[in-house]
């Protein structure tokens, strides 16, 4: 009798438990295990396109920062071999604005050799700002707004002066203008009796160009 009753009444209700893999109206749903591991694979894919993004960008700036450079350094070779090309020039141009041994510095040193040509160039602004800078006549009749960085340069240890002496180039530049600009004041003076007024347009220009160097200075913060 048992076994008929589990026949009769247990198999049945066992084949109508429900699949879970069924709705409540016996049409079959997706696999949940399925859905999660596709869901999954779905944000994986996200990540990887993000990542992707994020090294694309990171290469394209990386280039840029390298184009860069590459313009900077050539920029700064031009510049050394315009410097050094002009230098015989420049002092024979001032000369008596310079010290006495500025064309035989500038002589010795264009008879050693150099790994290129900014290292020559900074070698050769470093050797005359360190001559033209060692008389104190000189620091006197530097502008003002020049004086502190002057003073910057001379404490600088030796081989600071030779890497940074394109930043103060400017200072025996603007100082030797300021000399010859004076000359030429004194001359004016003398040709007109003592009467000659110090406000004429070489002046004003002088004072614009230092001025402009200073507030270019105070911007770099130096």
């Amino acid at each position: 009798m048992k076994k008929l009753f589990k026949k009769v009444f247990l198999v049945p209700l066992r084949e109508q438990e429900p699949n879970p893999n069924e709705d409540k109206t016996g049409k079959s749903t997706p696999d949940l295990a399925k859905q999660l591991a596709d869901l999954q694979a779905q944000i994986a894919q996200l990540k990887n396109d993000k990542n992707r993004k994020e090294d694309l960008h990171a290469d394209v700036l990386k280039e840029a920062a390298a184009q860069k450079a590459r313009e900077e350094e050539r920029a700064n070779m031009q510049r050394a071999i315009k410097f050094n090309l002009g230098i015989d020039k420049f002092v024979s141009d001032n000369n008596g604005f310079l010290t006495e041994i500025t064309a035989n510095i500038v002589q010795k040193i264009n008879e050693k050799q150099f790994a290129d040509e900014e290292k020559k160039a900074r070698f050769l602004q470093k050797s005359l700002l360190e001559d033209f800078f060692s008389q104190q006549k000189n620091i006197d009749d530097a502008p003002e707004e020049l004086k502190p960085r002057i003073l910057a340069f001379k404490a600088l240890a030796d081989d600071d002066k030779e890497k940074q002496a394109p930043t103060y180039w400017d200072t025996l530049l603007l100082t030797v203008d300021r000399k010859k600009l004076t000359a030429q004041v004194e001359a004016a003076k003398r040709a007109n009796g003592g009467g000659y007024t110090e406000t004429n347009d070489l002046i004003k220009d002088y004072n614009a160009k230092v001025f402009a160097r200073k507030a270019q200075y105070l911007g770099k913060g130096e």
